[in-house]
C-alpha cells in the first residue's frame, strides 16, 4: 500500500526549509569489537548530531527517555526493540533528513513509526520507504502505523533488503538517512553495507542498530554480526563513523 505526502512544499515552515548542518561527531564513543564483549548499550548516551535549541527536538523527542518497559526499552504501544537512546537519535536523523527516508528492517513498525512522526514534525515532504522480507510484519505494521503522525507518507515494502537495494539503485532513487536493522548475521548484513553507497546520498547517514549488542563478540552465536559486516562491508574511502548511541553506530556517507 503506497500513501504519499500531499503537503505543499510552500506550507513547510522556514525550520524545515533550512536544515542546520550536522556539527557534532562523538568519535570517542567507538569501540572495538573485544570491548563489545562488555554490555555498554547503557554507556553509550544519545548525544546531538545537528545543533539545535535546547536539549531536546520536541515534545515526542523528549518523550522517549520516560515510556520504558521494564528492559529498559522504549514502550510506544508498538512492539519491538529500542532503547531511549536508539530511538532518540532515530528521531534526531529523520527529524532532519531533507529527503526520502529508507528502513530496512520493518518488523512490527516501531522505527517507522518513530522516523514517520519525526519526519511528519519536521515538515519533510520526502517519503518514508520501509522494507521488510515477511508480509506478515509489513501487514502488522502498517495496521500499527494507521492513524500516528506520518503515516500517510510511508510506504511499506515486502522485499529482501539486498533486492531492495539493487531496486532502488536501478531506478536511481537516493536517501539522505537509512536506518538499517533488517539483520542480525554476517552473512546478510556485509551485503548490505557493500552495497548502500549506491543508494545513499553524498553527505547522508546510516544509523546500525545492535552494532554494539555484545552478541556479536561472542564467537559461537552466528545469528549476530552486525559490527563486523559494518566494520568490514563500509567502503572506509567513504563512509566515516559519527557515533555510537544506546546501541546504535552512526556512519556518513562522505563522497
Amino acid at each position: 500500500m503506497v500513501f504519499r505526502l500531499r503537503r505543499a512544499l510552500s506550507s513547510m515552515s522556514s525550520a524545515a526549509r533550512q536544515r542546520p548542518q550536522p556539527l557534532f561527531r562523538h568519535l570517542d564513543t567507538f569501540l572495538s569489537l573485544p570491548d563489545t564483549s562488555v554490555d555498554h548499550r547503557f554507556d553509550r548516551p544519545f548525544c546531538k548530531t545537528y545543533d539545535y535549541a535546547g536539549e531536546f527536538i520536541d515534545q515526542p523527542h523528549q518523550s522517549f527517555i520516560t515510556c520504558l518497559k521494564r528492559d529498559r526499552m522504549i514502550d510506544i504501544g508498538i512492539d519491538g526493540w529500542l532503547l531511549p537512546d536508539d530511538a532518540m537519535k532515530l528521531y534526531e536523523m529523520a527529524y532532519f533528513s531533507n529527503d526520502n527516508i529508507l528502513e530496512l528492517g520493518t518488523y512490527r513498525g516501531l522505527g517507522t513509526s518513530i522516523i514517520a512522526s519525526a519526519a511528519n514534525a519536521a515538515g519533510s515532504v520526502g517519503k518514508v520507504i520501509s522494507v521488510d522480507i515477511d508480509p506478515e510484519h509489513i501487514d502488522r505494521a502498517e495496521s500499527s502505523l494507521q492513524g500516528r503522525p506520518g503515516w500517510k507518507q510511508t510506504r511499506l515494502i515486502v522485499s529482501d533488503a539486498n533486492a531492495a537495494i539493487a531496486d532502488f539503485a536501478g531506478k536511481s532513487e537516493t536517501f539522505s538517512f537509512a536506518f538499517v536493522d533488517h539483520s542480525h548475521r554476517y552473512e546478510h548484513m556485509v551485503l548490505t553495507c557493500r552495497r548502500l553507497h549506491y543508494i545513499v546520498s553524498p553527505g547522508g547517514f546510516a544509523l546500525f542498530h545492535d552494532f554494539n549488542d555484545p552478541r556479536n563478540s561472542d564467537p559461537h552465536n552466528d545469528d549476530y554480526g552486525v559490527y563486523q559486516a559494518v566494520t568490514h562491508g563500509l567502503d572506509q574511502q567513504c563512509w566515516e563513523f559519527w557515533g555510537i548511541y544506546g546501541c546504535a553506530a552512526l556512519y556518513r556517507r562522505t563522497w
